[in-house]
């Protein structure tokens, strides 16, 4: 246990925190702030991971990165799921999380960690990455990023699942992650090892896009552990995601394009700034209602997420 170096200056008088308390003292800040879960990680779990999505090339001096999850709304999904209402979805799991209680949280720790005394970065979802050229020799495209999904790994919350989602014992896929990275020396926490994913195929087999493969073949090492997932076909999930896929988008015409949107979809685009049509059938809904119906998640809930079959839509485009 090291005691963090925190005295006077200009006056002000500091606590003096020793690592483990100021772990307590970010995570109770962060939980008050909306926060569900917290994990530390310390640099040294970084070491394996490539120079272009390191912690240190965001922040040089970064000694700790803290991982916050907040949870999706669970009622959000289920329409969906039902085939009812996709508004609350797109609002709250994107909007409401990624622009507004995300960087309230992030903020409020980081608030904290100066007036005593240290830098903090905030990690915000989404990234617009390598957008730039590097202003040093040897340096990172601007904007430099890491994985948020790996970061929750690293700090103990969870494990990767075969879709490469971020998998919780508290919500199964059912969250989205944040950070704060920090030249403040935090005592981590220990890593997730248990298994949460059994490989039930429930992804595979529920991904429209067919993007998810059955095998687990890209490795992830954090310390002395490897965390695996599959290969994702990124091209299908994304377009699958945003909704050109007639079989889960009940909002596509025959003359719907890129250039000619669907209203509903124009509709999204404008009030929340995301578009989230297939709201993960496979990879978050099916996933959470095995892992949820099998018990290997803490929490049960009244109603199932999933009601007989997933629906589908077979009827060609009008």
């Amino acid at each position: 246990m090291k005691t963090c170096n925190c005295g006077t200056f200009n006056g002000w008088k500091w606590r003096t925190f020793s690592t483990s308390d100021l772990k307590v003292e970010v995570k109770e800040i962060a939980k008050k702030a909306g926060a569900d879960i917290v994990g530390i990680a310390s640099i040294d779990r970084f070491d394996y991971a490539p120079d272009n999505v390191h912690p240190k090339f965001i922040f040089s001096k970064t000694q700790s990165v803290i991982a916050i999850g907040v949870r999706m709304l669970r009622g959000a999904l289920k329409t969906v799921e039902e085939g009812h209402f996709w508004q609350a979805y797109n609002c709250d799991s994107y909007q409401y999380l990624n622009e507004i209680l995300a960087p309230h949280i992030l903020r409020k720790i980081i608030i904290f960690l100066e007036d005593y005394g240290y830098t903090a970065v905030p990690i915000h979802n989404p990234f617009g990455p390598y957008a730039g050229r590097p202003v040093y020799e040897g340096g990172p495209k601007p904007d430099a990023m890491m994985s948020l999904r790996v970061v929750g790994c690293a700090a103990g919350l969870g494990e990767l699942g075969l879709s490469k989602l971020f998998l919780t014992p508290q919500f199964g896929p059912r969250q989205r992650m944040f950070a704060v990275l920090t030249d403040a020396e935090i005592d981590p926490d220990p890593l997730y090892t248990e298994p949460i994913c059994d490989e039930c195929g429930a992804c595979v087999r529920g991904c429209t896009a067919g993007a998810i493969p059955k095998d687990r073949t890209i490795e992830v090492r954090i310390g002395d552990h490897i965390f695996r997932h599959g290969n994702i076909d990124l091209g299908k999930c994304a377009s699958t995601h945003q909704g050109w896929d007639p079989k889960c988008s009940p909002f596509l015409k025959k003359d719907s394009s890129p250039e000619n949107l669907p209203s509903y979809y124009r509709f999204v685009d404008h009030r929340f700034r995301h578009r989230a049509i297939c709201v993960g059938r496979g990879c978050v809904r099916a996933c959470m209602d095995h892992l949820e119906k099998s018990g290997r998640l803490e929490k049960q809930y009244k109603t199932p997420m999933i009601e007989g079959k997933q629906w589908i839509i077979e009827e060609p485009l009008e």
